[in-house]
């Protein structure tokens, strides 16, 4: 970088200049890593295979990605930000899982694996399992969320079938008059 000013005589005629010359090298190789971890940064956001969000502690989204939005059945990232202006009602099936979820973001400062019942744009409804973080300032103070989701429905849908089917068998097994057992290849099971 130069910066250069005219040395003038009484006259006002320019006599000579003074300059000065300031190597940018490194602030322009750091300047162009950044802009490389923005981007890189951003296509990890833009094509992750898990929604991707921030919110706020007041049920706000600040930042949602593609695969949430589609998830939830909005049409673009907009569309679910514009649309969502309170997390614990429009989110949420059932208003006290926010307040869990915000509680153990207090406590512990984290959730993993937390699952609740969710409403998408339609108002239909799917299971979601959610790991987050809470991000907060010098003083310790919650600024937002951040986090990641998996739509878990089809999982939930399976595990309610197999409850219901080992259920049925255990009913038919214990009302069946005759002796009902099963042999596997090692052992009797009872």
């Amino acid at each position: 970088m130069l910066t250069a000013t005219p040395e003038v005589n009484a006259r006002g005629v320019v006599i000579g200049t003074h300059a000065i010359y300031v190597d940018i090298t490194e602030r322009k190789l750091a300047e162009e890593a950044l802009k490389i971890a923005e981007e890189n940064f951003r296509s990890i956001f833009e094509n992750a295979t898990v929604g991707i969000y921030q919110s706020t502690p007041d049920g706000r989204f600040l930042s949602v990605n593609p695969v949430m939005a589609r998830i939830f059945g909005y049409d673009s990232p907009q569309d679910m930000l514009d649309s969502i202006v309170s997390i614990e009602t429009q989110y949420y099936v059932d208003p006290s899982a926010r307040q869990e979820f915000k509680r153990l973001m207090i406590e512990q400062g984290l959730v993993n694996e937390f699952n609740s019942l969710n409403y998408r744009k339609d108002g239909s409804r799917l299971h979601v399992q959610e790991s987050a973080r809470a991000v907060k300032d010098a003083q310790g103070n919650i600024q937002y969320y951040e986090g990641f989701v998996s739509d878990i429905t089809e999982r939930k849908y399976s595990e309610e079938s197999l409850r219901e089917s080992e259920a049925r068998f255990r009913h038919m097994a214990d009302t069946t008059p005759a002796l009902v057992w099963m042999s596997g290849i090692n052992a009797l099971c009872n």
